[in-house]
């Protein structure tokens, strides 16, 4: 992971936009900040949202988190990518259809799973 601690934060910056469809103009609101001079920037709602998430990498950056260059994003606040393996799908898809499956639909998932199956004994 690319990260960086040098992070800047600049002023929520109001947008204004058209929705499709509507005459009346609504109003968006921008956070933007930047990490190792990478600008990165995400736009809310409500202005009260851009103030929480605004507060959120301002106290992470007070922390001293790294921040990663990809996502613009603190450790903290990364989702960890939930790796999955061959053999946790086959089980995963067995245990859902095994109590509605018949026996010879059974028997053929158990010859076609094998060979993803650890090895017992």
């Amino acid at each position: 992971m690319n990260a960086s601690y040098d992070v800047k934060f600049w002023d929520i910056r109001p947008n204004k936009s058209t929705k499709p469809g509507e005459n009346r103009k609504t109003i968006s609101y921008t956070v933007r900040w930047t990490v190792a001079a990478r600008e990165k920037s995400k736009t809310f709602r409500t202005s009260a949202q851009a103030n929480n998430w605004l507060s959120d990498l301002r106290q992470a950056a007070k922390k001293g988190e790294l921040f990663d260059l990809e996502t613009g994003l603190p450790q903290s606040m990364l989702k960890a990518k939930e790796a999955r393996t061959v053999y946790a799908f086959v089980r995963a898809y067995i245990d859902m259809k095994w109590p509605h499956a018949a026996a010879k639909t059974r028997e053929r998932a158990i010859r076609e799973f094998m060979p993803v199956m650890p090895q017992c004994g």
